[in-house]
């Protein structure tokens, strides 16, 4: 599952920043491209050798956390031009939604979001790349707690909506 829930999140970052940007549709149709070329590239070098695909990614994401730090930062020095032209802007509500952010929060706030993911996908993948064949995987204690925490959210929500099912009454 760990994979999986990299993947959602992934695709959870495309669809914040197409929305953000309001994407044109040749940027759609060459990110959908881009997609569909690599996937079997890297599906195939996941088959053949599993862990420099890891580490490979893990790279990637290494380079991902360090742009997204980077934007951070000139988002929030004044003086800068990425501080004149995002530090202003709202952040889209997907990312509201998705990350379960204030209402009033702003697109420093998603890049702050986008690069603690990172990290965390960085970590995921260069620990693969290390693990044996037959290691357990180590994240499933944070899935399960992961899962716990949805289910108690999940839970109240329901209850607080009253949507809750309603015991049956005896006759």
């Amino acid at each position: 599952h760990t994979l999986l829930e990299e993947a959602e999140n992934e695709r959870m970052h495309l669809l914040v920043c197409l929305k953000m940007f309001n994407a044109s549709h040749l940027t759609r149709f060459a990110v959908v491209a881009a997609q569909y070329t690599m996937v079997g590239f890297l599906g195939l070098t996941y088959l053949i050798h599993p862990k420099a695909l890891h580490r490979f990614v893990g790279y990637l994401e290494e380079t991902a956390s360090k742009t997204y730090f980077d934007l951070v930062t000139a988002v929030n020095t004044p003086g800068t031009h990425l501080h004149r032209e995002w530090a202003h802007l709202k952040a889209p509500q997907i990312a509201i939604d998705y990350w379960r952010m204030d209402k009033d929060s702003m697109w420093s706030d998603v890049l702050m979001n986008l690069f603690a993911d990172e990290t965390n996908h960085r970590d995921v993948n260069h620990t693969f790349a290390t693990m044996k064949n037959d290691d357990p995987n180590p994240y499933v204690h944070k899935h399960l707690e992961d899962a716990a925490k949805a289910w108690q959210v999940s839970s109240k929500q329901t209850i607080n909506d009253g949507t809750s099912a309603k015991p049956a009454t005896q006759p």
